[in-house]
């Protein structure tokens, strides 16, 4: 069992990680769209936001 539960952690993190990153990067592309240019060293980069 300790076995099992250490890849079922292991797979919950990957998948948390990797709809984190994909929320991040869906927001900074909404940012960029609405603002109309790259702001590549404008975007805070744990929110996605530029506020």
């Amino acid at each position: 069992m300790n076995g099992i539960g250490f890849i079922i952690v292991t797979v919950v993190s990957a998948v948390a990680g990797v709809l984190y990153y994909a929320g991040i990067g869906k927001r900074i592309a909404h940012e960029e769209k609405k603002a109309g240019r790259d702001l590549t060293y404008e975007i805070n980069p744990f929110t996605g936001g530029r506020e």
